[in-house]
């Protein structure tokens, strides 16, 4: 029960992670066709590539890699493990989501470092005439770091009840993401 619970958390988390990163497509799309249009008609218009860069991009590039791990879509190379026993692909699996553990760990320390810091200075950038405020955005990696580290963990989970149960666990779900 508490499990399904965690699972389900996850989950929304999850699909908070991509509607930000939808809506952000969306307002990048926008802003841009803004800028060219507002261009055309000789209206200045600062900004739109630190807001896109710094911004946009961000929440689009990071809010994205949990969504990827959870739905299995990240790219899988078999070429040396496509001939080996189920047995050994588990575990080989098992080794690898594990040190996607620890790897991610380690990305969540230092960017909530690097977010801590950049919070207490209030970090803008500079954008024409004035500033637009980047610190933020900082906080959205070590968010994006965690919500992965947590579904590689579960994954891992997962995989230890497959071997120990002596089940073939199917291979990370290739659930569609069309909406």
């Amino acid at each position: 029960m508490q499990r399904t619970r965690l699972r389900r958390a996850i989950d929304a988390l999850i699909a908070l992670d991509l509607v930000i990163a939808g809506l952000a497509l969306l307002a990048m799309l926008f802003h841009v066709v803004l800028d060219v249009v507002l261009r055309e008609v000789h209206v200045p218009f600062s900004g739109t590539l630190e807001i896109v860069s710094f911004w946009y991009m961000v929440a689009l590039v990071f809010l994205a890699i949990p969504v990827a791990q959870q739905h299995g879509h990240h790219i899988r190379v078999e070429l040396f493990t496509a001939a080996v026993s189920t047995r050994v692909q588990q575990g080989i699996d098992l080794l690898v989501l594990l040190g996607c553990v620890a790897l991610l760990a380690l990305f969540v320390w230092v960017s909530t470092e690097e977010a801590l810091r950049q919070t207490h200075r209030l970090a803008v950038v500079e954008a024409g005439t004035g500033t637009i405020p980047v610190w933020p955005t900082r906080w959205l990696v070590p968010l994006s770091m965690t919500t992965t580290a947590i579904v590689c963990l579960m994954q891992a989970v997962d995989l230890v009840r497959a071997i120990l149960r002596n089940e073939a666990l199917p291979a990370q779900s290739r659930e569609s993401l069309d909406v």
